[in-house]
């Protein structure tokens, strides 16, 4: 089969989603977005509290300009 076939073919089958359905999968991938951010921000404040003068490290972990 062409590129073109297939394409059309996937064209043909699909369909538009149910406003159920896009509510649905927006709601899965904000949860996504949010628990990805959400882990950068733990690791961030982690590596800050590692390096912070509390604990008397050097902190050249922030390139300082």
């Amino acid at each position: 089969m062409s590129f073109t076939e297939n394409t059309k073919r996937i064209f043909l089958v699909a369909r538009k989603p149910s406003w159920k359905e896009f509510w649905n999968l927006a709601k899965i991938v904000g949860l996504g977005i949010a628990i990805v951010g959400l882990l950068g921000f733990i690791i961030m404040l982690i590596m800050y509290l590692l390096y912070s003068p509390i604990w008397g490290i050097k902190n050249d972990f922030y390139i300082k300009g």
